[in-house]
């Protein structure tokens, strides 16, 4: 299985517009690692490329990648930085392909994108499986959005030794079961250390976690405002790691970050 990252970053791109932050100021230098688009990946694995969350940000991240090709659509949660990017999607498209999502979720993308051409929506439900080709995929609920988690129900997505959780706050424990010992996880790790938002995970919240559940490799995205340069970051990453004795491997995801896992 091969992993692109198109984007690691949270609801407003980095750099923001006049922001002098030292982040903002370092992703605006040439192929800089701070520079950070909305979250999503594309999965490349038995001969299907499957798209998770098609961001705002979709044009640009499929001519930036040079990405030809796209055989499913996977929506973790109804917000618009994850689902924005459908109309582009849906016109980028040069023949019918499926999105998968839970019917919730399909409500509120058909409300805001009334007229859809070439994308037909299948539901999906928590912990039942459901293969595109020969790929089995199996969503497992977490709790995003706390204050309204009924109306934005939010997955992950277990693919062989993979999981991607990229908005979350919780695992509940019907979910936690599947991430135990999982080779690869691609966590939410929006804020950074000492840093709280009500419905994201930190930097320690992730590492922690990931400790706990004998992550082998762990990516954090969602990578937010908060952050300091990529590599004053993933220095502060390592530091603390050690000094935790924590075995789970920790690596700071960034935009065009390519890594293949069996």
């Amino acid at each position: 299985m091969r992993i692109l990252f198109l984007g690691t970053g949270p609801t407003i791109p980095i750099p923001r517009l006049g922001c002098q932050s030292a982040a903002c100021r370092e992703a605006r230098k040439p192929k800089s690692k701070s520079r950070r688009m909305r979250s999503s990946i594309l999965l490349s694995l038995k001969n299907k490329n499957i798209l998770i969350d098609a961001t705002p940000d979709f044009l640009k991240q499929v001519r930036q990648n040079k990405i030809k090709k796209i055989d499913a659509v996977l929506i973790t949660h109804p917000h618009l930085d994850a689902y924005g990017g459908i109309g582009q999607f849906d016109k980028w498209l040069k023949s019918p392909l499926n999105v998968f999502c839970q019917k919730q979720t399909r409500k509120i993308i058909e409300k805001k994108f009334k007229k859809l051409n070439n994308l037909a929506f299948k539901n999906i439900k928590p912990f039942k499986r459901f293969k595109i080709g020969p790929v089995e995929i199996l969503p497992l609920p977490v709790r995003h959005s706390i204050i309204n988690e009924k109306k934005f129900p939010t997955l992950a997505y277990k693919i062989g030794n993979l999981i991607y959780c990229s908005d979350v706050k919780k695992i509940p424990a019907d979910s936690r079961r599947y991430f135990k010992n999982i080779k690869t996880l691609i966590l939410d790790s929006a804020m950074y250390f000492n840093k709280q938002i009500f419905s994201h995970l930190n930097t320690s919240d992730s590492i922690l976690l990931g400790k706990k559940l004998r992550v082998k490799n762990l990516y954090l995205t969602q990578i937010g405002h908060s952050y300091p340069p990529f590599k004053i970051a993933q220095n502060e990453i390592n530091r603390f790691a050690k000094m935790k004795k924590i075995k789970t491997r920790v690596f700071l995801s960034f935009d065009g970050l390519k890594i293949k896992i069996n």
